[in-house]
């Protein structure tokens, strides 16, 4: 009994360990297209001028 009450607190621990990388990653991926699109806007309009 309390055996697996420890493995369910261990796998839902790892499963939030999981969950908060792939939420930072899909940050991080977003916010670097942001960065390349930003870039490409600057590099249009000093192309334009």
């Amino acid at each position: 009994m309390l055996t697996s009450l420890f493995l369910i607190i261990y796998l839902s621990i790892i499963g939030g360990v999981f969950y908060l990388i792939y939420t930072w990653v899909n940050k991080f991926i977003s916010l670097k297209q942001e960065q390349n699109d930003l870039l490409r806007e600057i590099i249009n309009r000093m192309g334009n001028k």
